[in-house]
């Protein structure tokens, strides 16, 4: 009678198994983060599936900087299985250069781009709505606000109160206007009056370019009134009423997709991994849904970005805080 012989791995067949089973995950993530680098991080994917896609961009809070939207605004027009963009604006407006910045490259983008108003997109981001060759507010959408504000403390009784004394020495009378320990000057008051009413200027001649409207139609309304989605298409500062949705048929009609179009969602640069594996939950075109991860590898995905993540997104999270500098519009604060 021969015994049985029980069978087992040595511990160099042990670990060479183990290096195999890390290597084929290294070179799985290794492609899951190729696609992630491409132009617009979805965008990429969406070579794959082929042409006929819509990429949609958000811009949301206060505009204080344009290089992320010029970015994927760039990465939209060079990558070629998008036919046509979305812009969504969500924001209050903000600084002006960054919003004269972004409006350039909404008016010279090369593809049919269309604009579509969220909550709110009044002041800088009504701005860059006027370089859009089609804008869909929603009903109830605050816009407008066409007009420029600087604003100023002056906490010079508050330094003496607590007998505090600053000094400044300048080689120009209007430098260091704006400081918090003195009143403006009626100097000062003058030139920094004239230097906002000529950014008005600017707004009030892109709204006039833009929206097709006369110099006194601007003039009537740019008082830094801000109004409703319904009540700015009666007077032609959006063309359509409608949703995020209703912008991107539109766009697909402008780009002449047949049929449906696919999806991209250019903002989200940090892709997590069971969305290369499943799709985007948040990609209302995606093929795969909050059901995949009930599945074992759903499952898996979701505990290794837990175990890479256990505080979750802190940039995400931090991200969504806003400053409180508007020089266009501060009715949001």
């Amino acid at each position: 009678m021969i015994p049985d012989m029980k069978r087992s791995l040595s511990p160099l067949a042990l670990v060479l198994i183990l290096s195999g089973v890390f290597f084929a995950f290294f070179l799985i993530v290794s492609g899951v983060l190729f696609l992630s680098k491409a132009p617009g991080g979805g965008a990429g994917r969406s070579a794959i599936f082929g042409s006929g896609t819509v990429a949609v961009i958000e811009l949301n809070g206060v505009i204080l900087d344009s290089k992320k939207t010029l970015a994927r605004l760039e990465a939209a027009e060079d990558e070629n299985s998008i036919r046509a963009v979305v812009l969504r604006l969500n924001s209050p407006g903000g600084a002006v250069a960054p919003s004269q910045e972004i409006f350039e490259a909404v008016k010279k983008f090369k593809k049919p781009l269309v604009v579509s108003m969220g909550s709110v997109a009044a002041s800088g981001a009504f701005y860059i709505s006027c370089g859009a060759k089609k804008v869909f507010a929603n009903p109830g959408t605050i816009t407008g606000s066409i007009g420029v504000i600087m604003e100023f403390l002056d906490l010079g009784k508050l330094y003496d109160w607590a007998k505090i004394h600053r000094y400044a020495l300048k080689t120009g009378k209007f430098k260091g206007a704006g400081a918090e320990y003195r009143e403006l000057t009626a100097e000062e008051k003058q030139l920094l009056q004239a230097m906002i009413e000529d950014v008005l200027g600017q707004f009030k001649q892109a709204v006039a370019a833009g929206r097709k409207l006369s110099p006194a139609q601007v003039n009537a309304i740019a008082d830094g009134r801000v109004m409703s989605g319904s009540q700015a298409k009666a007077l032609k500062l959006v063309d359509e009423l409608g949703t995020v949705q209703d912008a991107i048929n539109e766009a697909g009609k402008m780009a002449k997709i047949e049929g449906k179009p696919r999806v991209v969602h250019m903002d989200r640069s940090k892709r997590r991994l069971f969305d290369f594996l499943f799709g985007d939950p948040h990609d209302e075109d995606s093929e795969a849904s909050f059901e995949s991860f009930a599945s074992p590898l759903g499952r898996l995905a979701g505990a290794i970005e837990k175990l890479l993540h256990p505080w979750g997104d802190v940039g995400e999270r931090t991200s969504r805080v806003s400053p409180g500098i508007y020089w266009l519009w501060n009715g949001a604060r």
